[in-house]
């Protein structure tokens, strides 16, 4: 049986019936491990950091799905990834590990706990054994992640044909004899597994510590694999179904400003942000623009003040720092990277809710409620831990250092999140530089400038926080609860992108904010995350809150180009607003007298064939009476990048 495919391997090979391939299993994890793409954990069942074997199992229906593979195959590698969003240096080492592939009758029920059993020839037909090494790449902490081991099944001259066509399962079974050697710094990350149900996942797996073992435990979230073939069906390339916020809302008045990063987002704020009052005796708003410069970390203590997780501390300024809506003389830093203006808060939450942010919550106020009531500096609010790095640097961690050296009145505060690192990175005694990020608010007594800084911040915006509604990273400024703990809510400013629209300004509090638009997707949500992701067989709507009253007419807008940044010309946006599809956007569907929340009622249906296609949505309010604009609100956009789920 081994000769008959290694021969059909040898066949496909030569003629070459269709360019390299790829899929993953199973075909519904090609974004994430988790359906929510929050609480991401991965396993460390499979890759251990001692001897280790196991098998796994997918069935046919995994290929012929959405891969759509209808005939043989000649699979060419095997690979596999650390856990969504978690960064890792890689660089261990396993010797002598022996890969094998073959089809087999066995299903997710049949399948036993005897490795051997699994491999007879009545049931199973395995191709040849390869033996490798293999060290563990570097995970960049994407979502999905990229691929840390790969076995080039052509290069260990173990290729095999497979025919899902057949109904018969893939069997891959993988023996790791001996414990990988731990390049320094040490932390081998965890491996991302599946989760759904076995219905779902069409898959199972077999694992064991110990390369010799006989028996293993059977695992019912099997490792998510990537699978590279010749043959037909699969995807030149894997696009994952994503959404992005873009652009920004107008025609409300708000003081705050936000922009939130979904899981997996890139982080292009490293430039750093300066917001400039407009009086620094009184502030009324802030004038926000791109730049600071990078941070000062001669402006640290000899130890920091904090470096427990979720810390905070309550530290006098030694001046008076006058903010809109407020003054103060003492901050409250949070380790998960925000800044109270209030001594009174002691919350440290790391889920970054755009609504805490606001102030959140109704009256009567109850804990934690009454603690998300002040104002907020959010340079870099997320769940973070102050000792990943403590070994690289005895002073890691959280700093407050006011330097009076310019004289009375020109006093300058830094706050330093100094070589932090993420919740989710491997951690333990000797495991340092995995994730090592500086940060710092710097606050000017004479100007009431704010400066964000960064210095060394992750590319991509990753969570490992399961709170619904939590942003994977946060960066802004909130007044909160506007006249005290009995007041209401910051209005909502909505998600703006701050990179590219350029210098802005908030607004006086007023009380009304920005339209908020939002998608929603059937039979499948998509993600709590991320909203109505775009894949085929998905049917997407788009609503909206916070529609002005006023509003007479207002229209959802579809395009396949955007203007980034928004488009602003006098007499087609309303001052400070932004048009952020192109000019010739699609009428997708218009409302006449809309109401605060307008629920959109026409969908838009993904059509298959699209791969890689960019959808953009806006919803915008019109006057087509003779005022002196065409569009007088609009809301944030969305960049819906059609793809797989």
């Amino acid at each position: 049986m081994r000769l008959r495919h290694t021969i059909s391997a040898l066949v496909l090979l030569s003629v070459g019936l269709a360019a390299q391939q790829q899929l993953v299993l199973p075909d519904n994890h090609h974004l994430s491990e988790s359906p929510n793409q929050i609480g991401n954990s991965g396993s460390t069942l499979w890759f251990r950091t001692t001897t280790s074997r196991f098998q796994l199992l997918y069935e046919a229906a995994a290929f012929t799905g959405v891969s759509a593979v209808s005939g043989p195959i000649v699979i060419t590698k095997i690979k596999f990834r650390g856990e969504d969003g978690e960064i890792n240096l890689g660089g261990q080492v396993y010797n002598g590990v022996t890969i094998a592939v073959g089809s087999t009758t066995l299903t997710t029920s049949t399948l036993t706990t005897t490795f051997a059993n699994n491999l007879l020839p009545g049931t199973t037909a395995m191709g040849l054994t390869g033996t490798t090494n293999i060290t563990v790449a570097p995970s960049q902490g994407s979502v999905p992640n990229n691929w840390n081991v790969e076995f080039d099944l052509n290069a260990l001259g173990n290729s095999i044909v497979y025919d899902p066509s057949s109904g018969q399962s893939l069997l891959i079974d993988i023996n790791m004899p001996s414990a990988p050697s731990n390049a320094p710094p040490l932390g081998l990350i965890s491996f991302q597994n599946t989760t759904g149900t076995t219905a779902q996942i069409r898959g199972l797996g077999m694992t064991s510590t110990g390369g010799a073992s006989v028996t293993g435990a059977s695992n019912n979230t099997p490792l998510v694999c990537g699978i590279e073939f010749i043959g037909t069906g699969g995807f030149s390339t894997i696009t994952p179904a994503r959404n992005e916020f873009y652009g920004a809302a107008c025609g409300g008045q708000a003081s705050s400003f936000y922009e939130g990063f979904l899981n997996g987002q890139v982080f292009d704020l490293g430039g750093g942000l300066t917001m400039t009052p407009d009086n620094p005796a009184a502030p009324n708003y802030y004038i926000v623009s791109n730049g600071a410069p990078a941070p000062d970390t001669t402006k640290v203590n000899a130890a920091p003040q904090v470096t427990a997780d979720d810390g905070i501390f309550n530290y006098s300024l030694g001046f008076t720092f006058n903010y809109p809506g407020g003054s103060t003389t003492n901050v409250v830093p949070s380790s998960n990277g925000f800044v109270w203006l209030d001594q009174a808060m002691t919350d440290t939450a790391f889920a970054a809710v755009a609504s805490r942010l606001l102030g959140d919550g109704v009256p009567p106020f109850t804990a934690p409620q009454q603690n998300w009531a002040a104002a907020r500096l959010a340079i870099f609010w997320k769940d973070l831990n102050m000792l990943r790095n403590a070994g690289l640097n005895p002073a890691a961690g959280l700093h407050a250092v006011t330097d009076t050296s310019g004289g009375p009145g020109n006093a300058v505060c830094y706050i330093t999140w100094w070589d932090v690192g993420e919740f989710n990175t491997v951690s333990g005694v000797g495991v340092n530089g995995h994730t090592n990020w500086t940060f710092q608010v710097v606050l000017y007594e004479a100007t009431g400038t704010v400066q964000y800084r960064y210095g060394n911040v992750p590319v991509y915006a990753t969570a490992s926080t399961s709170t619904l509604g939590s942003y994977a990273t946060l960066v802004g400024f909130s007044r909160g609860r506007i006249g005290g703990a009995t007041g209401v809510n910051s209005v909502d400013p909505q998600n703006r992108d701050i990179s590219l629209e350029g210098t802005f300004a908030t607004s006086i509090e007023g009380t009304t904010g920005n339209i908020g638009q939002r998608a929603i997707a059937t039979p499948n949500a998509g993600g709590s995350q991320y909203g109505g992701r775009m894949y085929a067989g998905q049917s997407l709507t788009w609503s909206a809150v916070n529609v002005p009253t006023t509003a007479l007419i207002a229209a959802q807008l579809l395009d396949v180009t955007s203007s980034r940044p928004g488009f602003q010309f006098p007499t087609i946006t309303a001052p400070g607003c932004i048009l952020s599809t192109s000019t010739g956007a699609l009428l997708w569907e218009t409302f006449v007298l809309p109401a605060p929340t307008t629920v959109g009622t026409v969908p838009f249906v993904v059509p298959s064939g699209v791969l890689g296609v960019d959808i953009y949505a806006q919803f915008v309010t019109l006057d087509l009476f003779g005022g002196p604009n065409l569009i007088s609100n609009s809301s944030n956009a969305i960049k819906h990048t059609v793809g797989l789920n």
